[in-house]
C-alpha cells in the first residue's frame, strides 16, 4: 500500500491537487495528512461487496479520487496495515481513500487524505463501505465565526511562534522502519468527552518531566456540520486552547467552560501559494504546532458496530494526536505518535497513561 512520494515532474490528478491544495497553508509542510478509522464488526464484511460500494461512491465524490483496491490482511499484519492505512505517503495519482479487511472480513480500516475529508468526513465513509448509516452525536460549532481574518490571525501565532512556542512532550525517538506508532485502548463505554479528554492529557503532560515551564497549546478538531448522518466531505473547523502550566490548567470543569466559549481559527485559504507556503512553513516548523492534537467523534451509531478507533493526522514537532469514539457498547481512545521523536516504549507509555486519566 505504500506509494511513492511525488517528484516536481509528476502530473498530479485533480482530486490530489485539490486536496493538496486545502491543507496546502496549514502548519506541517512534511506530514503525510492521513486519516485513519479502524471499525470492529459483530458480523463479517465481504470485500467485493465493500469494494462495489466504494467505487459507487467515489463516482458519486469526484473530489475522493479513483477507488481505492481493498487489501486483507491476518491478523499477524493488521499493525503493519494500519500503519500503512493512517501514515503511507499519498503519490501524485494515489486514490485519497484507502481501505482494509481483516481476512474474516471482522475488522476494516478507512484512511484518507485530510485535503479530502475530516474524521466525521471518514465516518460517511465508513458508512457507504459497511452499506448502512452511522450517524453521531457530536455537536458542531455551525457557522460560529473567527475572531480574526486569517492574515491577523496569522501574525498572532507568527509572534507567539518566535516569543512564545507552545510546551511540548519529551521523547528521545528510536530508530527502526516503522515510521509512526499507532494504539488504542477500549474500555466498556464511559460518558466522557472533549473537556474529560483535554484534562487527561493536560494532565499527562503535567505529571511527566518536560524541562520548561512553556504553556501547554491544545488543537481541538472541530466540525461546521449539525449533529446526525454526516458526508464524505470536509467541513472541519479548529478550536486552539491555551491554558496554564501544570496541574492548575487541567482542571475539568474550568476546561468545559472555556472549551465551550472557544471561538474557531480562521480557515485557511486552499491554496499553496504556488509551492512558497510549505517553505515558509517549514522555516518554523520547530516552533509551530501544539503540545496535542484531539479529535472527539462523539458517539457513533450504526448497526454491526463493536467499537470504532479514531487515528487523527500528526502536524507539527513532538506530535501528539489522541481520538476519541464511542460506540453503544465501547469507548476507544487513540494514541498516534512519529517513531523519530518518540520511540515505543516512549509511546507505550504516554498511552497508558493517558488511558489510566481518561478511565480512572
Amino acid at each position: 500500500m505504500r506509494s511513492t512520494p511525488a517528484t516536481r515532474c509528476d502530473p498530479l490528478a485533480p482530486s490530489v491537487r485539490e486536496a493538496r491544495e486545502v491543507v496546502g497553508m496549514y502548519g506541517d509542510p512534511d506530514t503525510t495528512w492521513g486519516l485513519c478509522l479502524e471499525a470492529r464488526l459483530t458480523r463479517p464484511q465481504h470485500a467485493g461487496e465493500v469494494a462495489e460500494r466504494v467505487a459507487r461512491l467515489c463516482a458519486r465524490r469526484p473530489h475522493l479520487g479513483v477507488a481505492p483496491v481493498i487489501t486483507r490482511h491476518p491478523d499477524s499484519e493488521w499493525a503493519d496495515a494500519r500503519r500503512d492505512v493512517a501514515a503511507a505517503p499519498y503519490g501524485p495519482t494515489s486514490p485519497l481513500l484507502r481501505l482494509a479487511l481483516t481476512d474474516d472480513g471482522m475488522g476494516m480500516l478507512i484512511g484518507a487524505h485530510h485535503g479530502a475529508v475530516d474524521g466525521l468526513g471518514l465516518l460517511a465513509v465508513a458508512g457507504a463501505a459497511l452499506g448502512r448509516e452511522l450517524r453521531s452525536s457530536a455537536r458542531g460549532i455551525g457557522e460560529r465565526a473567527a475572531p480574526h481574518g486569517f492574515i491577523g490571525s496569522s501574525v498572532r501565532r507568527l509572534g507567539e511562534a518566535l516569543v512564545a512556542p507552545p510546551a511540548r512532550f519529551v521523547g528521545s525517538g528510536g530508530a527502526g522502519p516503522e515510521p509512526e506508532d499507532l494504539s488504542a485502548v477500549t474500555r466498556p463505554r464511559v460518558g466522557r468527552g472533549t473537556a474529560d479528554l483535554a484534562a487527561a492529557v493536560l494532565a499527562l503532560h503535567a505529571d511527566l518531566p518536560t524541562g520548561s515551564r512553556r504553556r501547554p497549546v491544545l488543537v481541538i478538531g472541530a466540525s461546521r456540520r449539525p449533529s446526525g448522518v454526516p458526508q464524505p466531505d470536509r467541513q472541519t473547523a479548529y478550536l486552539r486552547l491555551r491554558v496554564r502550566p501544570g496541574r492548575e490548567g487541567a482542571d475539568r470543569s474550568m476546561l468545559a467552560r472555556t472549551i465551550a466559549d472557544l471561538r474557531p481559527e480562521p480557515d485557511f485559504p486552499e491554496t499553496s501559494a504556488g509551492g512558497a507556503a510549505p517553505l515558509v512553513v517549514r522555516l518554523l516548523k520547530n516552533r509551530l504546532g501544539a503540545t496535542a492534537m484531539l479529535s472527539n467523534l462523539g458517539g457513533v451509531e450504526g448497526e454491526d458496530l463493536a467499537s470504532v478507533a479514531m487515528y487523527p493526522a500528526l502536524s507539527g514537532p513532538r506530535s501528539v494526536a489522541v481520538g476519541l469514539v464511542s460506540t453503544g457498547s465501547a469507548t476507544t481512545l487513540t494514541l498516534r505518535t512519529r517513531r523519530e521523536e518518540f520511540d515505543a516504549g516512549e509511546h507505550a507509555r504516554l498511552i497508558a497513561g493517558l488511558a489510566d486519566r481518561f478511565f480512572g
